[in-house]
């Protein structure tokens, strides 16, 4: 895997848009604060585009990530928010100039096209991590404990090397449904987006890896269908370890009608005896304790310890 120089002050960040449309109150939040912690902030004149439900057609939302992967001064690439729309690009973008100028590339949610994408085909280390919209332009800005681990990993602190599971207390914190040790480079992100590739030649590799997921506003039978489609395929055959998410609720949906199965005894089903090590409830995904994960890292699964710890730098130091 390719690691990308670590971010330092001063450095420049493009904001784009190769999924929905951005807000502009957000972005421009985010834009601020950054520029107040010392970077520098580009971004095309067309970033608020509007196409639809996108951000623009497609050529121009691939045409605007190239040009930033392309421009040698850009030292980070900050999707402004997920939505819908990256599964449209995978195909329009070189990847072999994105592997010849390694970049950070941050987001989550349908960003995970593009991670697995980035990871696979270029073979860069991406991270998923919360997005300028949802995190830095958020009116609070981003909580707390995911503030740490964002910069901590962009910057290239290794100091901090492993999130243990009491990370959060009471309902936050994460359970252990399948107990072990596996070590495996880190893969995944929105499981809806991760179906959404299959078939394709973007289809997610899972064979050794430590496999991460998460959903929003899906209701436990749609997570049963997305999960079936994962097993029926084999993807959950010979990964190494599984860690799950938030599996988040949008409070406009009905509840579950009385007797259906909840989304706790879903997962149970498909992961209490898959004969790896397995955790749920990570504080990861559409939640404010979005903790930042490093794509394409090696990575080891440790419930006896209760952490997740990365074996290898995500981000490489100016000196090296």
């Amino acid at each position: 895997m390719i690691i990308p120089r670590a971010l330092n002050i001063g450095d420049t960040i493009a904001f784009c848009a190769p999924a929905a449309p951005l807000d502009t109150t957000r972005m421009i939040l985010a834009k601020n604060r950054l520029v107040e912690m010392g970077f520098y902030v580009v971004q095309t004149e067309s970033l608020f585009r509007r196409w639809g439900y996108l951000a623009g057609s497609d050529a121009m939302r691939a045409d605007e990530l190239m040009i930033f992967f392309q421009d040698p001064t850009i030292k980070a690439i900050f999707p402004g928010t997920g939505g819908y729309g990256t599964t449209r690009i995978l195909d329009l973008l070189d990847y072999t100039i994105i592997r010849n100028n390694p970049k950070i590339f941050i987001g989550f949610s349908d960003i995970t096209g593009l991670h697995i994408a980035l990871n696979q085909i270029a073979n860069l280390v991406t991270f998923h991590t919360p997005n300028p919209m949802y995190g830095l332009g958020s009116k609070g800005g981003l909580e707390p404990m995911a503030e740490t681990y964002f910069w901590s990993l962009l910057k290239g602190n290794n100091e901090i090397y492993q999130i243990p599971f009491d990370l959060y207390e009471d309902s936050s914190r994460v359970e252990v449904i399948a107990p072990g040790k596996a070590q495996g480079c880190l893969v995944g992100g929105n499981l809806s987006l991760i179906c959404a590739t299959m078939g394709s030649p973007y289809e997610i590799q899972t064979n050794g890896k430590l496999l991460f997921m998460e959903d929003i506003g899906e209701a436990p039978y749609r997570i049963d269908r997305y999960l079936r489609e994962l097993k029926l395929a084999g993807k959950l055959d010979a990964v190494a370890g599984v860690i799950l998410g938030r599996f988040t609720r949008r409070k406009e949906e009905p509840p579950d009608k009385p007797g259906d199965f909840t989304m706790d005894e879903v997962l149970d089903q498909y992961f209490k005896n898959l004969n790896v090590p397995v955790i749920k409830n990570f504080p990861a995904g559409h939640v404010r304790s979005n903790i930042s994960l490093p794509l394409g890292v090696l990575a080891e699964l440790d419930t006896e310890q209760g952490v997740l710890r990365y074996l290898e730098s995500s981000t490489l130091n100016r000196d090296r």
